[in-house]
């Protein structure tokens, strides 16, 4: 699977975090036409003791077409950092405006919430007319 670059341009996030944890949900674009896919990518940093992993249901008018998680240990200072990343590559059904989110995960009985992220999907652009020309047609 292929996967694309991160613009910093237009990705956006939403976080909601705690001293000594973090979570926030990112998308690669705001705007996108219709058949093009979303990278969706929710993070979980710092102590991840007793999380309780999100349900992620796209909203009406997409479906999730790839799903991956990954976590990642470091040492920094001699403290071990970890971080747990879930990406979703979603994929729009129709044109519309969308609302990801607020996506939620519970820590030892505490809830952190994201804000909503809002995604506007675009008809694609009519192909362009054909044009005669002797026996052919040219784009």
């Amino acid at each position: 699977m292929r996967w694309l670059a991160w613009p910093a341009a237009l990705s956006v996030s939403a976080l909601a975090f705690a001293q000594d944890f973090a979570f926030s949900a990112k998308v690669d674009r705001i705007t996108l036409e219709l058949g093009e896919p979303l990278q969706l990518v929710l993070t979980l940093s710092g102590n991840l003791e007793g999380v309780e992993l999100p349900a992620i249901e796209p909203p009406e008018g997409f479906t999730i077409a790839a799903r991956s998680q990954a976590t990642n240990f470091s040492l920094r200072a001699g403290a071990m950092e970890r971080s747990l990343t879930l990406s979703y590559v979603l994929a729009a059904q129709r044109a519309g405006t969308f609302r990801l989110g607020p996506f939620t995960v519970t820590r030892d009985g505490a809830t952190f919430e994201t804000e909503p992220i809002e995604v506007t999907v675009n008809k694609p652009a009519l192909p362009p007319k054909l044009q005669p020309r002797g026996e052919r047609f040219t784009l």
